[in-house]
């Protein structure tokens, strides 16, 4: 494989992690200091190659008597989806400014751990801290659906009351999408990414609220594949977000923080 660059990209400014956010308008913002609500959204992949060894891209099961041209599982004990996860609500839970939303995404489908009449929606610390123990407590299997997952965080954006407030009350919603693989249901024909159905979705998350809702993405895994770490990274480019290429061989981890997006004016140094 090729190695991983574990660096952070995006078209915004970056910062070296630690306690703030990436301006819009250059520079960093204290999360602490921010003067508008944030909606942090996790849309993380429960695909089976995070748990077994996989081959052709992913997409089929290794035999166990046959481990040539297999990739390892990428974060078989969720160390760094949930570790992740688990740092930077810890840091920030007790921040009243931040809202949460957390879906997963596997099979054909998204499933959301925080809901409101049983659709997506985004809630308080204590919901938050329910849906990690959710996910830690889940099972890994199958695709990795990303138009599903766009559409359940299209859905969950769609549904919050803050997103008709406007001035200080209107919330910025915090898209944070991490995947270690294709995605399965944006597929041409020749099985190459159809990155223009990807956009559209992005694109239509955008415009529910547009330079109030950024998308972030993480690329993770063992042996780096360049095509799905591009997939990722355009993905992020098109939600105006960071991207982060990370290998969880050699790290259990990354700075949630480094992808947050926050508009210069809402931003108080």
């Amino acid at each position: 494989g090729v190695n991983f660059s574990s660096s952070i990209s995006g078209p915004n400014n970056l910062i070296d992690g630690g306690t703030g956010a990436v301006a819009t308008g250059g520079g960093t913002c204290n999360l602490a200091k921010v003067r508008v609500p944030i909606n942090v959204l996790f849309v993380v992949d429960r695909s089976g190659s995070n748990s077994v060894s996989t081959q052709d891209k992913g997409t089929a099961t290794c035999a166990s008597q046959d481990q040539t041209n297999c990739s390892p599982p990428t974060d078989p004990n969720k160390t760094f989806r949930g570790g992740s996860i688990s740092n930077f609500f810890t840091a920030n839970q007790s921040n009243t400014s931040f809202s949460w939303g957390f879906l997963s995404f596997s099979e054909s489908s998204a499933e959301s751990y925080i809901t409101n009449g049983n659709k997506a929606s985004f809630g308080s610390s204590s919901a938050m801290q329910s849906a990690i123990a959710k996910f830690d407590s889940g099972t890994d299997q199958g695709a990795t659906p990303y138009l599903a997952a766009l559409s359940s965080a299209k859905s969950a954006i769609a549904n919050d009351p803050g997103l008709a407030l406007t001035g200080s009350q209107a919330p910025i919603y915090e898209i944070i999408f991490l995947s270690d693989g294709y995605p399965t249901d944006a597929l041409n024909n020749d099985g190459s990414v159809n990155l223009n159905s990807l956009d559209g979705a992005i694109s239509a998350i955008s415009n529910l609220a547009p330079g109030r809702i950024f998308l972030s993405a993480v690329y993770y895994g063992t042996i780096n594949d360049p095509t799905a770490a591009s997939t990722l990274q355009n993905m992020a480019s098109s939600g105006k977000g960071q991207f982060v290429n990370a290998d969880t061989g050699s790290t259990s981890s990354i700075a949630i923080n480094n992808l947050i997006t926050i508009p210069s004016g809402d931003c108080a140094q």
